[in-house]
């Protein structure tokens, strides 16, 4: 099969969409070359091995040696690496993040979850490793195990970006508490002008983006979505009305200790727009 059928097909161009940097999608094209190379039994061989480097390549993007050993989670726990594919994917996961603020059940689940990572990631092996049996390998299979190691190499990137986002819905449980006491305290102009009397009801945090700052400090700026009832009149004229509106507010936060978390009241957002419309 050629390079540029090869390119046509959708898995590949799956793939090809996880890739950030310019090295990634040559390598990765390099790697279907090595594929399209008729006439040498190796080129399945030196397809996966390029592969293998090309998954390791994203995992160093997000991971870097130098920003892992800057975490306050980070020790020396190899005598041969720095830092390890273990860390590596901790620090997907959680980044900066000390384990304080993972419960004893989360860091558990994290752990399986980046242990069970790094077995699946052991089934490069079994195409890098050259051995007579697999040597001069039938043109369908060849073509069905390179169309298997594109797709799970596309779940492996994809399960860095589950690993974070458990971490982060662990957060987003933690500080709902704490978002919601400060709408309770602030008393927006925005929904106070809506009805004689709002009561806010839930607060449901639904997006979140966490900026690490200088001296072991996170803001971290919370999207949701805040619900409320609007009371009017008194007695026979009394009625009230259930609503909901998008809200932003911003989160400081220590890396090292979850207890040392504030919301500054004032720097609620609510967005009523919707309500005059």
């Amino acid at each position: 099969m050629k390079l540029k059928k090869l390119l046509s097909h959708d898995f590949i161009k799956k793939f090809n969409e996880l890739l950030v940097t310019d090295f990634e999608k040559e390598l990765f094209v390099a790697s279907l070359r090595n594929y399209c190379s008729h006439g040498n039994p190796l080129r399945f061989h030196n397809f996966a091995f390029s592969m293998r480097e090309l998954v390791l390549q994203v995992i160093d993007r997000r991971a870097p040696n130098a920003e892992v050993k800057l975490t306050v989670w980070y020790e020396k726990e190899s005598d041969r690496f720095d830092v390890t594919r273990r860390q590596k994917l901790k620090f997907c996961s959680q980044r900066y993040l000390s384990d304080a603020y993972l419960d004893e059940y989360t860091l558990d689940d994290l752990n399986e979850s980046i242990k069970a990572y790094l077995k699946e990631f052991n089934f490069f092996n079994k195409y890098t490793h050259i051995t007579k049996k697999h040597f001069r390998a039938c043109p369908r299979k060849f073509y069905d195990d390179m169309k298997y190691i594109i797709q799970r190499s596309t779940e492996v990137i994809e399960e860095l970006d589950t690993l974070e986002q458990n971490v982060v819905e662990k957060l987003e449980y933690d500080i709902q508490d704490r978002v919601f006491e400060a709408v309770i305290n602030s008393s927006p102009d925005e929904l106070m002008i809506l009805a004689h009397r709002v009561i806010v009801e839930e607060i449901s945090p639904e997006k979140m983006e966490i900026e690490y700052l200088e001296k072991n400090g996170i803001t971290i700026g919370v999207e949701g979505t805040i619900y409320i009832t609007q009371e009017y009149g008194k007695g026979d004229d009394f009625c009230e009305i259930s609503n909901n509106f998008p809200f932003n507010i911003s989160v400081d936060a220590c890396i090292e200790n979850p207890d040392k978390i504030s919301v500054d009241p004032n720097g609620l957002q609510v967005d009523t727009r919707s309500w005059y419309e």
